[in-house]
């Protein structure tokens, strides 16, 4: 969220934030909310130097990067991961990924 906000103070008119929810995901692992952001040319977030689970309480005070997306990946993440839908995973009951 930090990252975030500093985006938009250094340019408040260009930047939008998008508001992902915490979730459980799909291998059962909880996934802490956080904030996305768009300048319009690109999409990024602030997220941990590696793909692993980490507890809670350590998503507060861990070093980490800002990752980089093409435009429109924040809207379209943050809209499918706040769906309301069983579990909130993105997968239909089939078993096929509809969301990320």
């Amino acid at each position: 969220m930090i990252e975030a906000l500093k985006a938009k103070f250094k340019d408040p008119g260009h930047i939008k934030i998008y508001f992902c929810k915490p979730r459980i995901t799909e291998n059962g692992n909880f996934q802490m909310f956080h904030f996305m952001w768009s300048d319009s040319k690109a999409d990024y977030d602030f997220s941990d130097l590696n793909d692993g689970e980490m507890p809670w309480y350590k998503d507060f005070i861990f070093k980490g990067v800002l990752r980089k997306f093409p435009p429109g990946f924040a809207e379209e993440y943050s809209r499918c991961r706040n769906k309301k839908q069983k579990g909130n995973t993105g997968y239909e009951k089939t078993g096929k990924k509809k969301c990320f």
